[in-house]
């Protein structure tokens, strides 16, 4: 990531200014709260990108001080943001890790010199295609976890980019990462059932998009550790910070989210106010035991959201206020590609959620129509807004909503009724001839 010597230099003195107020506090012992007082009116008020990552790098140090941010983190942060490395500021470093002492040492769940075999195995599945660059730094991140437990399954969807000999060359002699390779392009959905069937034998699973990555080496002792400690969760996740790659800019992306939430409250109101979805499933740890429960192996859309909406039908989830990871923004992730036939079979695995909640788990019928007369509108919106590029995406969306929910269908037409009147003016070739000229 590019640095911008104006960012670098803002960086720098406001980590100074911090280390001067440390090494010399004023009466009386310096808090952490007052550090960040401090820190915060050094910044000052102001617009501009420089200010908003100060604001942002503030943050940062007063989530590590509050024990939400590992070292591991902060330096991370400091580094791809700011390009400045934690060993030119050991100073000041060494009087944050003071600070944050006083509010109680972590404790080391699981040593590295513990036998492997005694504990819970953590099995990694990730999807990949043609992005062998982001893979390689995806698998490096999870053999840095320093859980010891631990097993990587690749599967490759059929690349062309010298994939395979990537993987041969890094990591064909480690026997914890597994390659698996596709002869025909099957899609991440497929792959991941694939994988899991085959490899994902460990108690509990990750599934890892291969542009993302885990930058928290102890994120796996403590979902690990959460986990033994809550055994009515199905998953449990954290935070991250979302790279922009294109403004090469990171923001932290902070869950609000209680430590253990419900599972009815949280599968009634996934995705709305108060119940975000966690970035894709890059910190979510999953109970294998879940998975098989929600009948992961015979899914058709094996994505995030139906994951996470089947989860919790099972059991609660679990949340750790950490950063444990970034989300790659990138402008080819799927969520901003989404094809027609994508958002039908997205849909239709919500019908099978919303009938299975039903049939199975007894929540009401009128409850879960509502349920899922909300669901298909967000979805489909969301679609016509971003993705949709022509009259027959309007129509096909409208055709399948008309069918399946006929009262988002009807919100739908008020909402998009101009939008659809413009894709409809443009199939004509002399309009679309007036309005190049």
């Amino acid at each position: 990531m590019a640095h911008s010597e104006e960012l670098h230099q803002a960086g720098y003195r406001l980590l100074n200014q911090l280390n001067e107020d440390i090494q010399h506090p004023p009466a009386g012992a310096l808090s952490s709260e007052e550090l960040i007082r401090r820190c915060r009116d050094s910044i000052g008020s102001g617009t501009g990108g420089v200010q908003e990552n100060l604001e942002n790098l503030a943050g940062v140090i007063e989530a590590y001080l509050a024990q939400r941010a590992s070292e591991d983190a902060l330096d991370y942060y400091l580094s791809r943001q700011f390009n400045i490395q934690a060993v030119n500021i050991l100073e000041l470093m060494k009087g944050l890790a003071e600070l944050r002492a006083d509010r109680g040492e972590q404790e080391i769940l699981f040593p590295s010199s513990a036998d492997p075999s005694t504990l819970p195995k953590v099995s990694v599945i990730i999807t990949t295609y043609n992005r062998k660059e982001f893979l390689h730094q995806a698998v490096q991140s999870i053999l840095r976890q320093d859980y010891p437990h631990k097993e990587i399954t690749v599967i490759d969807d059929c690349s062309s980019d010298g994939t395979a000999e990537l993987m041969s060359r890094s990591f064909g002699d480690d026997p914890r990462v597994i390659f698996m390779q596709n002869e025909t392009n099957q899609g991440p959905g497929h792959n991941r059932r694939k994988a899991l069937e085959a490899h994902g034998d460990g108690e509990y699973t990750l599934f890892l998009d291969d542009d993302d990555y885990l930058i928290d080496r102890s994120y796996f002792s403590k979902a690990v550790y959460f986990h033994q400690q809550h055994p009515e969760i199905a998953f449990v996740a954290a935070n991250v910070f979302l790279e922009y790659s294109k403004t090469e800019q990171l923001k932290p992306s902070s869950l609000p989210l209680s430590r253990i939430i419900p599972k009815e409250a949280y599968f009634k109101n996934f995705e709305q106010k108060g119940y975000p979805k966690p970035a894709s499933t890059l910190t979510a740890i999953f109970k294998r035991d879940t998975l098989m429960k929600m009948d992961i192996l015979n899914m058709n859309m094996v994505n995030d959201a139906s994951i996470y909406l089947r989860a919790l039908l099972i059991g609660d989830a679990g949340f750790i206020d950490t950063f444990a990871g970034v989300y790659r923004i990138h402008g080819n992730n799927i969520t901003f590609n989404l094809s027609q036939s994508f958002l039908i079979e997205n849909l239709e695995e919500k019908r099978l959620i919303r009938n299975m909640a039903i049939e199975r788990y007894g929540y009401s019928k009128t409850e879960m129509n509502e349920w899922f007369n909300h669901n298909v509108y967000d979805t489909i919106s969301y679609y016509l807004m971003n993705s949709a590029k022509s009259h027959t995406d309007f129509k096909s969306m409208y055709s399948w909503a008309s069918e399946h929910c006929p009262k988002a269908y009807s919100q739908l037409k008020r909402q998009f009724r101009t939008k659809l009147m413009k894709k409809q003016l443009l199939r004509v070739s002399f309009v679309r001839a007036l309005l190049n000229r």
